[in-house]
């Protein structure tokens, strides 16, 4: 009688177990399989964080008046505000497309179909941002003298030089001129 209750209990012990391990398998062969990462995103980067900023800031380096710095606060100001809604549309349409990876429910042909319209207004949205800035940019050099303009050129070029080294550097291939993009 008790190796009949040792046993009845040993066999609903193994029973339990097994079923555990089973439904843990179909779990795991159900979930989202993330796409594997690429050489770069397998690299860790020291940190996120900007490096702090070093040297004059720019209205030091172009000796901006008073009235000019005002300007260029106001410029500054107003550009953020016309910008905004644009950014904010960016982000909702990044977080549509992340919400879509994410749908399990969908086929990857599914995923790709609604993606596609989403990367196109993506697309619309960056230039109208972009256009944003360089009109930005014009208001600004509007109230510069004709020698802050060619300082303020040299300082732009030596950024863009900058940039392509040190984007070089992290990367391993060089950025395309800002005119191709």
């Amino acid at each position: 009688m008790k190796k009949t209750l040792v046993l009845a209990g040993i066999t609903a012990f193994l029973l339990s177990s097994t079923m555990s391990i089973a439904q843990a398998a179909e779990n795991a062969s159900t979930a989202p399989q993330k796409p594997a990462q690429t050489e770069c995103q397998k690299q860790k980067r020291p940190d996120f964080k900007r490096p702090p900023h070093k040297g004059p800031n720019l209205d030091e380096q172009l000796n901006l008046t008073e009235a000019q710095k005002q300007q260029a606060k106001q410029i500054r100001m107003n550009g953020h505000e016309k910008i905004k809604p644009t950014m904010e549309k960016m982000k909702a349409k990044h977080e549509e497309i992340k919400k879509i990876k994410e749908d399990t429910t969908l086929t990857q042909e599914e995923k790709a179909k609604k993606i596609e319209p989403l990367k196109a207004d993506l697309k619309k949205l960056k230039l109208e941002a972009k256009t944003i800035r360089q009109d930005n940019m014009k208001e600004f050099e509007a109230i510069l003298t004709a020698d802050q303009k060619t300082k303020f050129e040299q300082i732009k070029k030596d950024g863009r030089e900058k940039f392509k080294k040190e984007h070089k550097k992290r990367h391993g291939r060089p950025c395309p001129p800002p005119e191709a993009r």
